[in-house]
């Protein structure tokens, strides 16, 4: 009703302005079409804004993800370059052993020693009864041919340590000299690491250990096992490149 009456209202104004209708009614379809452009224009202005607000939305996750990437790939390059290292290394390592193998090869083959791996270590084994005497630290006049010929080949070793380890079997040993295994197997490890000084190797790369009987590799209840348990080894320890990083 107010509608019509406000209509009626314009179009009285009208034709008292002397405005002909048909002028009066394109104005008003003008007007129209002008409200319903407009509003047209203001819905695609909306759509519009929401679309480039996803479009940032958007980046910004393709920016993080990007950045995800480049830290992904930054990790992925340094433990490929760690990978190849540690395979360096273990070629190195291997080489070394080979190499420790053909040396001693003459001496493994007529007994005299073993060389292993053990524990992730190379190892130069020798039996105590080649060294010693039951009981005692003193080197056998039969021993020391075959730390001669070793101590050559470890001179020959490049920037190694070397662990000597003196080992027990379990059968207590309890005299004025010695009053357990444990003094036992630590005077043989620095007997052989005096006589190892003395012939040529260097003292800052020897260090002495004994073992006891507690790191046995035969079985104690049997007479081959306490053979296999008392032994004097020869440990190339690693270099410190070779210890994988630790990130404190």
């Amino acid at each position: 009703m107010q509608r019509t009456a406000l209509l009626t209202l314009m179009m009285v104004w009208v034709a008292a302005c002397g405005i002909p209708q048909d002028k009066h009614n394109a104005v008003l379809k003008d007007l129209k079409a002008c409200q319903t452009t407009l509003a047209n224009t203001k819905s695609d202005l909306e759509g519009v804004t929401s679309e480039r607000d996803k479009v940032k939305e958007h980046l910004g996750a393709l920016g993080g993800e990007k950045d995800a990437l480049a830290k992904r790939l930054g990790a992925t390059k340094t433990e490929l370059s760690e990978l190849r290292k540690q395979r360096t290394l273990a070629e190195a390592r291997n080489r070394t052993f080979r190499n420790l193998v053909k040396r001693l090869r003459a001496m493994i083959d007529s007994g005299k020693l073993k060389v292993k791996i053990r524990k992730g270590r190379m190892i130069v084994q020798l039996s105590d009864k080649i060294l010693f005497d039951p009981g005692k630290k003193k080197l056998k006049k039969e021993g020391r041919k075959p730390l001669e010929d070793l101590a050559q080949v470890l001179k020959d070793i490049g920037g190694r340590d070397f662990l000597i380890a003196g080992h027990t079997d379990n059968v207590p040993i309890k005299t004025r000299r010695f009053r357990s295994n444990w003094e036992l197997s630590a005077a043989r490890a620095v007997e052989v690491v005096k006589f190892l000084q003395q012939q040529g190797v260097d003292p800052k790369h020897l260090a002495a250990a004994g073992f006891s009987e507690f790191d046995p590799t035969g079985d104690n209840a049997t007479d081959d096992g306490k053979r296999t348990n008392r032994r004097i080894e020869i440990v190339l320890m690693p270099n410190i490149e070779e210890l994988p990083k630790i990130d404190l």
